[in-house]
């Protein structure tokens, strides 16, 4: 019989699965071009043209993701994964979504912010 301390942990668990798969995915588009993504140089051209952001840090900024959804999804050093992946999301959220609003819908904020509380 699982006990509180063991639903707990298993939904922390889950969590961080969840967490790491989604900043994989993520972090794949802009790294690799999955999925239908930019890949490192397109990733880094929008944030160039879009936000006068130079291109290593768009090449840190999309490894960063990559690398720290692994470390998440695999429980490995989980904690600098997580890491690796709030300051993407606080720049997420300020640079291309604060201005639209909270909803997702409109391209706001809602969802990044989700997965910032995630990973603190």
């Amino acid at each position: 019989m699982c006990n509180n301390i063991n639903r707990s942990q298993w939904a922390l668990t889950l969590v961080r699965i969840i967490l790491g798969v989604i900043f994989i995915v993520h972090g794949g588009q802009k790294t690799l071009g999955w999925f239908g993504g930019p890949g490192l140089e397109g990733f880094a051209g929008w944030l160039g043209g879009s936000f006068a952001i130079p291109s290593y840090l768009a090449y840190t900024a999309a490894w960063s993701e990559f690398i720290g959804g692994w470390l998440l999804l695999l429980g490995l050093f989980a904690e600098l994964g997580a890491l690796l992946v709030i300051p993407i999301t606080v720049g997420a959220i300020y640079l291309v979504h604060a201005d639209k609003g909270f909803f997702i819908q409109n391209g706001g904020y809602e969802y990044v912010l989700t997965l910032l509380v995630l990973a603190i």
